[in-house]
């Protein structure tokens, strides 16, 4: 074995220049594969990670609709909030509000009407048009929606508004009070939900300021984050035993799956790796063996044996392979971040926490070992048989 190494170590030199062409094709592919794997599993796991986070996967909704159902109010909704798996539980709440200042209405002649404040729960606000989404909304922020009559809202972003509501004096009185709020995001209403046509969205902070903090005695709708999706099942039952109406439980479990399918998305691409590998070892080794079959003759009339040659085969491929895919990882990483730059400065796939394969240690190896060992089993069967091949069928060939 040391006579064999010692030889492919004489012969690297010759061996590199004789197969540039086929290094430089495997490096092409090892970087493209790198570059690819790593960006689809980023945009995966960071799509499925979005979901996760900004959607309803991971929320509850309960209901008083169901004439059964436990009432939600105060006490109620504390015992949810010390379930196990529960991270947070806001209830529905809409009050009156309008733009005090008609100089702040898109039109000077329409009124854009009321725009009902409603408590804010980030999993359920769709896209943002202005500013970013925001986790919670400080006591005096609010969000708004883009359309309402007269044209758009978008012109107030970023300004500290007077905004008017009703504030309740007594049974059947009320007076017009105003209260100043910054909008921090203008966001997509063109598809209405329960909570109207053009809601804004507040804190309960704020909320409870426009109820003179007289919350309602119950609520009709109340929202239950849990720490994963994965545990949302688990949460439905024990609510529904509880005697609460559980919203949204239908294909709850189904959805999870898909997420928890999507965010291991990476092992379903190693196979199409490793066949490619098969191929390339196969097309390395037969361009690679015509090219040293009257060496490989040579070698064998100076007393190597066939065990030796095919080792020799063996272990001069691994040497292309290994330094075809060294290089291939250092392009595919560069690839990787001018990919990701343009991803995330032209605001594609609707992706804003993609982070780019900078390196990835346990992906260059996953590339470099199935890579390797596919191009060798891939030549194996070739090599095999002209190391047995007698010397001067060689020299005809």
């Amino acid at each position: 074995m040391r006579k064999v190494l010692r030889l492919a170590w004489f012969e690297r030199a010759h061996t590199f220049r004789t197969s540039r062409a086929l290094v430089v094709l495997l490096a092409i592919v090892i970087a493209v594969c790198y570059c690819l794997q790593g960006f689809v599993v980023g945009a995966v796991q960071a799509h499925a990670s979005n979901v996760e986070k900004h959607s309803n996967v991971s929320v509850i909704e309960l209901s008083t609709i169901r004439p059964d159902a436990r009432v939600l109010d105060g006490e109620s909704l504390s015992e949810v909030s010390r379930l196990k798996h529960v991270v947070s539980v806001v209830p529905w709440m809409q009050h009156d509000l309008d733009l005090a200042d008609e100089g702040d209405w898109p039109s000077p002649t329409v009124s854009p009407g009321s725009l009902w404040a409603t408590t804010y729960f980030e999993p359920r606000l769709p896209k943002m048009i202005e500013g970013d989404r925001p986790a919670s909304l400080q006591d005096d922020e609010i969000l708004l929606p883009d359309s309402v009559p007269g044209g758009n809202l978008r012109h107030l972003y970023g300004k500290t508004i007077m905004f008017g509501y009703t504030h309740i004096d007594g049974k059947y009185q009320g007076s017009y009070r105003t209260i100043p709020l910054k909008v921090v995001g203008i966001y997509d209403n063109s598809v209405p939900d329960k909570d109207g046509e053009n809601p804004s969205y507040v804190s309960e902070n704020t909320m409870n300021a426009l109820f003179d903090g007289n919350a309602p005695e119950s609520y009709t709708f109340a929202y239950v984050k849990v720490d994963s999706g994965d545990n949302v099942p688990v949460v439905q039952k024990k609510l529904a035993a509880m005697g609460f109406g559980v919203a949204g439980a239908a294909g709850q479990q189904d959805v999870t799956g898909v997420l928890a399918t999507l965010m291991n998305i990476g092992r379903f691409m190693l196979p199409i790796v490793l066949v490619c590998s098969l191929t390339f070892g196969s097309f390395l080794s037969v361009i690679w063996m015509k090219q040293r079959k009257r060496s490989l003759a040579l070698l064998r009339c100076l007393g190597y044996t066939a065990g030796q040659l095919g080792t020799l085969a063996l272990i001069q491929i691994v040497q292309l392979v290994v330094a075809a895919g060294i290089v291939g990882i250092v392009l595919g990483t560069g690839l990787s971040l001018l990919l990701a730059h343009a991803v995330d400065s032209g605001d594609l796939l609707n992706l804003t926490s993609l982070d780019s394969v900078v390196f990835d240690p346990v992906l260059a190896l996953e590339m470099l070992g199935i890579t390797g060992a596919g191009a060798v089993i891939g030549a194996l069967p070739l090599s095999v048989k002209i190391a047995h091949s007698q010397p001067d069928a060689l020299m005809r060939g």
